[in-house]
C-alpha cells in the first residue's frame, strides 16, 4: 500500500504540473476534470482496493515436496517449486518493510525463483528455517 501511495504521490504530482501547464496555456478547461478523474481513479483502484484484493488473493502453502505461492492483482499467478529442486532461500527487508515489520522470502532453483508475498518477520525467519531444514532432508539424484 506504501509503494502505490508513493506512486500516487508522483501521478499527483505530473498531474498537478499539467494543470498549471493547462492553466499557464489557456489549454482547454475540461481538460482539468480530465486530470481530476484520473487522480481520484488511481487513488481508488491503486491505493485503496489493489491491497485489498492482493491481501485476499495472495497465499502461500508449504508442502514437504513442494510450495506452493499464488499471488496477483489483474492476473493471478501460482507458482510451485519442488523442494528438491530448490537451492538456495534469502530473506531480504527494507527500511519501508521494516517499518511495518515485514520481510521478503525468495525461494532460488537453478531456473528460477518464487518471491514469496510480504510476511511478518517472525513467521518470515522461522519459514526459512523450515524450507532449509527440508533441503537439508531431501535426498536428490540430481
Amino acid at each position: 500500500m506504501v509503494r502505490n501511495l508513493i506512486l500516487w504521490l508522483l501521478v499527483l504530482a505530473i498531474l498537478a504540473t499539467l494543470s498549471i501547464l493547462t492553466f499557464k496555456f489557456s489549454w482547454p478547461p475540461w481538460l482539468f476534470y480530465i486530470y481530476g478523474s484520473i487522480t481520484i481513479l488511481w487513488l481508488i483502484g491503486f491505493v485503496i482496493l489493489k491491497p485489498i484484493i492482493y491481501s485476499k488473493v495472495t497465499s502461500y502453502q508449504l508442502f514437504d515436496d513442494r510450495i506452493i505461492v499464488r499471488q496477483g492483482f489483474f492476473t493471478v499467478k501460482t507458482q510451485m517449486i519442488p523442494i528438491k529442486r530448490a537451492q538456495g532461500v534469502s530473506f531480504t527487508s527494507g527500511p519501508i518493510s521494516r517499518r511495518f515489520g515485514l520481510g521478503h522470502i525468495e525461494i532460488k532453483t537453478a531456473g528460477f525463483g518464487i518471491h514469496l508475498p510480504p510476511l511478518k518477520i517472525d513467521e518470515a525467519r522461522s519459514l526459512k528455517t523450515q524450507i532449509i531444514e527440508l533441503v537439508k532432508g531431501e535426498t536428490s539424484d540430481v
